[in-house]
């Protein structure tokens, strides 16, 4: 097979949240390969790993057969693996305004997805929206069962969900989703993965928070947000087409709200072009789904907006030397 060089994804993720999912794992006798591991070290001190690192450690865990890794490895972690996060969710004075926060600041945890709430005819409701595409039911669930806990971290005491709705089929034994969600109503195949709280435990306020303090992490939690923002043009680029390997050229400048011609101007000062960052973005994400259970090639292809899986397929045997099966086998 020829070598391959990855494109580099901007999308990160918090070191502090990697570390205690790789802790959690220790004491769950979950052993990471060690090529893995040597990837994990060499990023050792850095505030910051690559989000397709992240997707290689949770590739990994959906290889362990191991369907409740996710919802045990949410409720095991506690606010300060959320680095600044964690701290400003702590001192807001209610899980309302907690949300809020998420809403504005998840992806100072990770670029993974985004969050949103609505007022509901029972209350609240919390929706995350994933951008991943590896061991997606695993890290939903670690997702959810960590709002969970935070939720009781917020109000100061024990509060449970009304409801939580999963996209997947169940992965776990009911009762570890009963544990997970303090006995909530869990409903699965659902049209969007979200977790919901009544009106009470929503505003419910036990304790004092200092303004000062969250005045405090609010700014802190600006600052690191406008240096994680994508500054530059190209950089907006690449980061949608992460999201959306799909869109056209026109369709992203569209989204970009430019013109194509300012779009190419950029691109080009860039030493690069449109053409060259989607065939990029396309293969990284191709070898990252290629030896997912249940991808098959017409998948992929619509996938990544190729008009044909016969597109797609000779798209595929240019970026490796070989085709899509093979590829697979080898």
């Amino acid at each position: 097979m020829k070598h391959l060089k990855r494109p580099l994804n901007k999308a990160s993720v918090t070191q502090s949240f990697t570390h205690a999912i790789v802790q959690q794992l220790a004491q769950l006798g979950v052993v990471l390969p060690c090529e893995l591991q040597q990837q994990l070290a060499q990023h050792h001190g850095q505030q910051r790993l690559p989000l397709a690192l992240q997707d290689a450690l949770w590739q990994s865990l959906e290889q362990q057969q191991r369907p409740e890794l996710g919802l045990q490895i949410g409720m095991a972690l506690q606010p300060q693996h959320f680095d600044t996060i964690g701290f400003l969710l702590l001192s807001s004075p209610s899980l309302g305004t907690a949300v809020e926060s998420l809403v504005s600041y998840s992806s100072l945890i990770g670029e993974g997805g985004t969050f949103s709430r609505a007022r509901t005819a029972e209350g609240w409701q919390i929706t995350y929206e994933d951008h991943f595409t590896v061991a997606v039911a695993l890290r939903i669930e670690a997702i959810f069962a960590s709002i969970a806990s935070g939720a009781c971290w917020v109000a100061g005491k024990a509060i449970a969900p009304l409801r939580v709705q999963l996209k997947h089929v169940r992965q776990a034994p009911i009762e570890v989703y009963q544990q997970a969600f303090a006995g909530a109503d869990v409903r699965f195949n659902a049209v969007r993965n979200a977790i919901s709280y009544s009106d009470a435990d929503w505003h419910y306020r036990q304790r004092e928070v200092s303004p000062a303090l969250q005045a405090q992490m609010l700014d802190l939690a600006n600052q690191q947000l406008a240096q994680l923002q994508p500054r530059s043009l190209v950089e907006r680029v690449e980061a949608l087409l992460q999201r959306q390997p799909w869109l056209t050229r026109t369709q992203l400048a569209a989204s970009l709200a430019v013109s194509e011609r300012t779009l190419a101007r950029h691109l080009t000062a860039a030493n690069t072009s449109f053409n060259k960052l989607s065939q990029q973005v396309k293969l990284q994400l191709a070898l990252q789904q290629v030896q997912r259970p249940g991808v098959t090639q017409a998948s992929l292809a619509d996938f990544l907006g190729y008009s044909d899986e016969q597109a797609f397929a000779k798209a595929f045997r240019r970026w490796t030397g070989q085709n899509f099966s093979n590829f697979r086998k080898s």
